[in-house]
């Protein structure tokens, strides 16, 4: 009974020290949350003709609300040599202070070119979304990885519900003040990590590797055998760089870009980024306010359904920690992400035959709870399965590279669906958007169904050998 004691206290040390971590993950991803939900508390108070605050005309307020994914290009450019070259724990030191100094810069703001400059300061951490979620993958086990991964999108819900809520008591500038609380917390915290296990082993600082790696998930047989696999496989990667270790560095960057795996997980997760963002993950959060006041004519009823989203959104999560533990990662994308293209195409349909031909137009809250259902829906399956896979496909060699590439591509769809949202309500209407955003989430799907392989209950290293077309014997052993 001693020794079964014993064990059940190392699980549950190991389990809260992964916890440790899966905090500081989740209060950056609470203070992102508020950062994407911003503009629909932030672009109404600047376009009020009543504002006694800062005033902007509707181009300014679109550019405000975009600049953080296009000066997000140039922060995966900063960040990723930083995960790369200095570890996990500075690139998510330097991710949280970056953050914090939007913020404070949000806070004291005085006129719309410091609205600009914060907002672009913030945006530099939206390579956050890839590092923070490939960190926690390193950091968590093959079978806590995926709600581990489902948590921190909850946390980003938790934010946008807190930027809507807050909105009824709170002036913008009340809320970037209250915002520092939860990212000064995740500075402080993060000072207590250990480095990770993967990036001390790609290093070739095996001895700090083992100790990191037992600190973290104990001294277990699996664990044994999942360390040693790591090592394994890292001193094969250091005999490879030894042949190399005579190119110029321009020769080995443009191998690295001919890398069959890595492309084919950049190109991976390029399009379930995509997918994200063209289902609504960040249109919705953004410009739901403005969707639902343009369908119902009534700005109360688009205000609380923006808050209904959010508490929709928080147990939709919840319920996906559930789901992506019993189903397969395939099964949930494509299973869900036709329900998904279904909903939108539906949601299109009514918008459309009530514009043109009034039918609908006495049933006020048929396309408001169309419009909640499919965010539901896809925040369910395709939005964590999305996530939980861009953070599991990339090799570990190549996983700054690959960061940098993939998040260069997310900034790029994050800005475009921000920027060219309002733009398309403007001039197609929300039917067409709808049609739009319906089209792009299929033509992605297609494409994952031929080249996706399966990542559940796998480690990170068994994904990596599949994507290079190597055997595991030890598959069914590592999956702890």
């Amino acid at each position: 009974m001693s020794e079964i004691l014993k064990v059940c206290l190392r699980r549950q040390e190991e389990l809260f020290e992964r916890i440790f971590v899966l905090i500081v993950t989740c209060l950056h991803s609470l203070s992102a949350g508020v950062m994407v939900a911003f503009p629909s508390v932030l672009n109404p108070a600047l376009l009020s003709p009543n504002s006694t605050d800062i005033t902007a005309d509707r181009n300014q307020a679109s550019w405000i609300a975009s600049i953080n994914g296009i000066s997000g290009i140039v922060g995966f450019f900063i960040l990723s040599p930083i995960f790369q070259s200095f570890g996990r724990k500075a690139v998510n030191i330097t991710l949280n202070v970056v953050m914090f100094v939007g913020w404070i810069t949000l806070a004291t703001a005085s006129n719309v070119t410091m609205l600009f400059i914060a907002r672009a300061i913030q945006g530099l951490t939206v390579g956050g979304v890839f590092i923070a979620a490939v960190t926690l993958s390193e950091y968590s086990t093959p079978r806590r990885r995926g709600y581990f991964m489902t948590l921190k999108k909850i946390s980003i819900g938790l934010g946008s519900l807190t930027c809507h809520t807050l909105a009824l008591i709170c002036t913008w500038r009340q809320i970037a003040g209250i915002c520092i609380i939860p990212i000064s917390l995740a500075i402080l915290f993060i000072l207590f990590w250990p480095e990770s296990p993967s990036y001390l082993a790609m290093k070739g600082r095996f001895d700090e590797c083992a100790k990191a790696f037992i600190w973290l998930n104990g001294n277990s047989l699996e664990s044994k055998m999942e360390l040693k696999e790591l090592i394994n496989a890292q001193t094969e990667q250091h005999e490879l760089k030894k042949k190399t270790e005579n190119l110029s560095q321009i020769k080995k960057f443009f191998r690295q870009l001919n890398n069959r795996e890595m492309l084919k997980a950049c190109f991976i997760v390029a399009l379930v980024t995509l997918c994200i963002d063209a289902c609504g993950r960040y249109f919705l959060l953004a410009y739901l306010t403005q969707i639902l006041e343009e369908i119902t004519g009534s700005n109360s009823v688009a205000m609380y359904g923006s808050i209904v989203s959010d508490l929709l959104l928080i147990s939709a999560l919840a319920v996906s920690c559930l789901v992506i533990r019993l189903f397969d990662r395939r099964t949930l994308l494509f299973g869900l992400g036709s329900v998904t293209i279904m909903l939108m195409f539906i949601i299109s349909i009514a918008v459309f035959t009530k514009s043109n031909y009034g039918f609908l137009s006495t049933v006020t809250w048929l396309i408001p709870c169309l419009i909640l259902l499919h965010s539901f829906i896809a925040s369910v399956g395709i939005i964590p399965v999305a996530f939980t896979i861009s953070s599991e496909v990339f090799p570990l060699e190549h996983r700054g590279l690959c960061s940098c590439i993939s998040g260069v591509a997310f900034t790029i769809f994050y800005a475009a669906t921000l920027k060219l949202t309002p733009l398309m309500i403007e001039h197609t209407g929300v039917s067409g958007t709808y049609t739009i955003y319906a089209l792009i989430v299929t033509f992605c799907l297609a494409i994952l169904f031929v080249i996706l392989p399966e990542t559940k209950d796998k480690t990170l290293q068994q994904i990596e050998n599949e994507m290079k077309g190597k055997s595991d014997r030890n598959s069914r052993l590592l999956t702890n």
